[in-house]
C-alpha cells in the first residue's frame, strides 16, 4: 500500500471543499458535491472506484439485507475507503448523518468480514461547511476521517509531523502528542472494530478517554490555525493554486469562482 494515498485524498477533498464548494441550489448542491467528491479518488491515487448511488459496497450487499446508499468507494490492492459527502448550505454534518454513516459502513464491514474480505476499510465524511466541534470528537473515537473546510485533515498532519522539518513548524510538546493521538483516530476501521479470529469483532472501551479526545480537539484546531498563518505569511495562496490545479485536472467547474 502507498501510504501517501490516504492524505493525498484528505488532501484533494480538503482543497474542493474550502475552496470549490458547489454553489447551487439546496437540491442540487449535494448530488453535485457527491460526484465531485467521488472524483476526487482516482486524483488521489486510488485504483478502482465505485460511483455516487451505489447500494452495495463493491459486490457485497449489507449484513442485516438493509439498503444504504454510499456516495463513493475506492480501493487500492487491500485498501478500501468508503466515502460520504455532505453540502448543506448552512450547517455542517448533523448527529443523524453521522451516526447513520457510522452504523450503515459497519454493517456493511461485517458483510465484508463474512465474505473474507480483510481490508483495512477506511471511512471519510467530507463536508464542504464545518463540523460541530463535538462530532469531530465522535470522528475519533469510532475511526471516521472528518475532511472539515476549517481544518487540515488528521491524515495531512499526521504526514506534515513526519517529516523532518516538523518541528519548525509545530509548537513544542504538540508534536508526539499529535503523533500518537492522529494516528490512531484515523487508522481504519479494522484499528476500533478488530478482528478476533475469523468469527468475532472486539471493541477496546479503553482507547481514546474524554481527555485525549478533547486534547486531540484542541491539538486539532491549534495546529491547523498555526498552520493557515505561517502559510499565509510565507506562501500566500499556496493551496488556492493547488485548488485550482485540482479542479483543472479532475474536470469540474464552479461557477462561483469562475465566469
Amino acid at each position: 500500500m502507498n501510504h501517501d494515498i490516504l492524505p493525498n485524498l484528505c488532501e484533494a477533498l480538503y482543497l474542493l471543499a474550502r475552496f470549490h464548494a458547489p454553489a447551487l441550489s439546496d437540491s442540487l448542491r449535494g448530488r453535485i458535491w457527491e460526484r465531485w467528491a467521488a472524483r476526487a479518488l482516482p486524483a488521489a491515487g486510488v485504483w478502482i472506484r465505485q460511483a455516487p448511488g451505489g447500494l452495495t459496497l463493491f459486490a457485497s450487499k449489507s449484513a442485516s439485507g438493509l439498503r444504504h446508499e454510499i456516495d463513493g468507494v475506492g480501493a487500492c490492492h487491500s485498501w478500501t475507503t468508503i466515502l460520504e459527502a455532505k453540502a448543506y448550505s448552512d450547517r455542517g454534518p448533523s448527529k443523524a448523518d453521522l451516526c447513520l454513516f457510522d452504523r450503515k459502513t459497519f454493517d456493511l464491514y461485517v458483510s465484508r468480514r463474512r465474505a473474507g474480505e480483510h481490508g483495512p476499510h477506511f471511512r471519510i465524511m467530507a463536508s464542504t461547511q464545518p463540523f460541530d466541534p463535538t462530532m469531530v470528537k465522535y470522528c475519533y473515537l469510532y475511526s471516521i476521517i472528518a475532511v472539515d473546510p476549517n481544518l487540515f485533515p488528521l491524515p495531512m498532519l499526521v504526514r506534515m509531523a513526519s517529516r523532518p522539518m516538523a518541528g519548525s513548524y509545530f509548537q513544542d510538546g504538540i508534536l508526539s502528542e499529535l503523533v500518537r493521538l492522529g494516528e490512531a483516530a484515523c487508522g481504519p476501521l479494522e484499528h476500533r472494530y478488530v478482528p478476533d479470529g475469523p468469527n468475532h469483532i472486539r471493541f477496546d472501551v479503553r482507547q481514546f478517554s474524554d481527555r485525549e479526545l478533547a486534547d486531540l480537539l484542541w491539538i486539532h484546531q491549534t495546529v491547523s490555525g498555526d498552520l493557515l498563518e505561517i502559510i499565509d505569511a510565507e506562501a500566500p495562496a499556496y493551496y488556492e493554486g493547488r485548488a485550482e490545479n485540482l479542479v483543472d485536472r479532475i474536470g469540474i467547474f464552479n461557477p462561483l469562482v469562475r465566469s
